[in-house]
């Protein structure tokens, strides 16, 4: 069991602080998931930054990990989180380049996430934990959805907390309350066509699913409906994108999650009352169906 949730802004100009209202919700599903908490966060990014999460299990390795990042560019802002470093850099090369240096410091240290529009944060406990570590209440931005989690088929660790994404094909990334019983199958069957699985999640093939539909010509949407047909199990996921977001869910519709939308945002959790909560309003909310899929433009 696990909890999702977040809200999005329509407009750039909203007013808010979307990193407290993100808090606020995902405080109030902590119970569905006490093992650690993640945020994806959306950026302009009108500067052309590159947004970096790398998970260093092995201790000290942050330092490492920045020292490397301002060889390859310019750090303009980091955290090193102690078990994860998220950091902005001015870069200019291939981004799967800037993967494979980093992975290639310490098989303890791994990039979670490489972007140009989405950020990522996760740290081991509530949300608490990560707005004292990366001050999520200070985000002001249009999009923040995450995750708090409860480990139960990977270990409690950074590298196979969520948010998750496909690494260096960038800007895609998903947090997931559910288990894909097909996990294994469709991992090998990824892996034998080139892509590299760094964790034990089995969330992880959800956004390489999509990555991969997409190369072979599917729209996004497309691509999401596909996965509800090859995924098995019960599971509902968020995914973001550097100009849309969605909400998945299986065939039965198992797990979890209501909607409530006003003039100026969508918002969405596991739980009505952590929804209500974090918008501070007794606001209407709607369930989707089984094997529906909604996506919304940014």
């Amino acid at each position: 069991m696990c909890g999702v949730g977040g809200i999005f802004f329509k407009s750039a100009e909203h007013g808010q602080r979307t990193g407290e209202i993100a808090y606020r919700i995902l405080d109030g599903i902590f119970r569905r998931g006490p093992d650690s908490t993640g945020v994806t966060l959306w950026h302009a990014n009108e500067a052309g930054l590159l947004y970096v999460g790398v998970n260093c299990e092995t201790p000290g390795g942050g330092a490492r990990v920045l020292e490397l990042l301002d060889q390859l560019g310019t750090v303009t802002r980091a955290t090193d989180g102690d078990g994860y470093v998220s950091a902005t850099v001015a870069f200019d090369g291939l981004e799967a380049d800037l993967v494979n240096a980093v992975d290639a410091l310490d098989p303890g240290i791994t990039v979670g996430s490489v972007a140009r529009h989405l950020e990522v944060l996760k740290h081991m406990g509530g949300v608490a934990n990560l707005d004292a570590e990366f001050d999520l209440k200070s985000y002001s931005g249009r999009l923040a959805m995450g995750l708090t989690r409860y480990a139960t088929e990977s270990r409690i660790d950074f590298t196979n907390a969520q948010p998750l994404t496909a690494r260096a094909n960038s800007d895609l990334s998903i947090v997931h309350n559910g288990h894909i019983t097909n996990y294994h199958h469709l991992r090998s069957s990824y892996a034998r066509k080139g892509y590299r699985f760094t964790t034990q999640n089995d969330s992880e093939v959800i956004p390489i699913m999509l990555i991969d539909e997409m190369s072979n010509g599917a729209s996004f949407k497309d691509a999401l409906n596909i996965s509800v047909e090859k995924l098995d199990g019960c599971f509902t996921y968020i995914v973001v994108t550097d100009n849309s977001f969605a909400i998945v869910k299986d065939a039965y519709a198992a797990k979890p999650l209501v909607i409530g939308e006003t003039d100026d945002f969508i918002a969405m959790s596991s739980d009505p009352q952590s929804l209500r909560e974090g918008v501070l309003s007794d606001i209407d909310v709607w369930e989707p169906g089984a094997g529906e899929v909604h996506v919304w433009q940014m």
